[in-house]
């Protein structure tokens, strides 16, 4: 943890959720090799779904550039942020402005499969120059991120983001929490990633492997 040289009185957070969500058939190509086609958009229908659900009552704000994602998302409550650049970090840079009113927007990627604890950062009490975040298990990238949207914080989404931001969040001067959550830390990227589920939540879903 990083004390500040800035410093503002703790206070509970009015959080916005911003979830960048790609085209349900173009998700998880990286698990062509244990899933089918049908079975990766059942995937990341279910994890999206999963993290959505893991929020409630709070403001979320879906970035996307396909119709079907659009769809599903304002079907389900949310706020859908049409993405005009390319990119990950464009996408997810276009969802803060949109929750700039908000005093911290919590970055979620949507492809957790045990979101249930985000409910708990939402609820957390922190000083509002924090910078919240959640590494992947590998302690590499950056599954949840929670930031002060207006104190030109750049996201730095790719290999090795948690030490971008870590790195960003100490130019800045903010305070620097980072969370350490088994379930959170957990994204379905790889087949590793997949054979870390328990078997019992992918019968819960219907994912089937070869």
């Amino acid at each position: 943890m990083v004390d500040s040289h800035k410093s503002f009185p703790p206070s509970a957070s009015s959080i916005a959720v911003v979830i960048p969500i790609k085209a349900f058939e173009q998700a998880k190509d990286r698990l062509s090799s244990v899933l089918s086609a049908d079975q990766r958009v059942l995937l990341a229908r279910a994890t999206a779904l999963g993290v959505l659900e893991s929020v409630p009552g709070a403001p979320v704000f879906v970035v996307c550039d396909n119709p079907e994602v659009s769809q599903w998302a304002t079907s389900h409550g949310a706020t859908v942020v049409f993405q005009s650049g390319a990119g990950l970090n464009a996408a997810i840079q276009e969802g803060i402005s949109a929750a700039h009113e908000y005093e911290r927007v919590m970055i979620v990627h949507s492809d957790l499969p045990l979101p249930h604890r985000l409910r708990e950062l939402l609820d957390s009490t922190v000083a509002s120059n924090t910078v919240s975040i959640v590494p992947d298990r590998h302690r590499d990238g950056t599954n949840v991120l929670i930031i002060p949207p207006g104190m030109g914080f750049k996201c730095h989404y790719g290999a090795k983001s948690f030490a971008a931001h870590m790195a960003e969040a100490n130019k800045l001067g903010l305070v620097l929490e980072i969370i350490e959550d088994d379930e959170l830390a957990l994204d379905i990227d790889t087949p590793d990633d997949l054979n870390a589920l328990p078997t019992q939540w992918l019968e819960q879903h219907n994912i089937t492997r070869f």
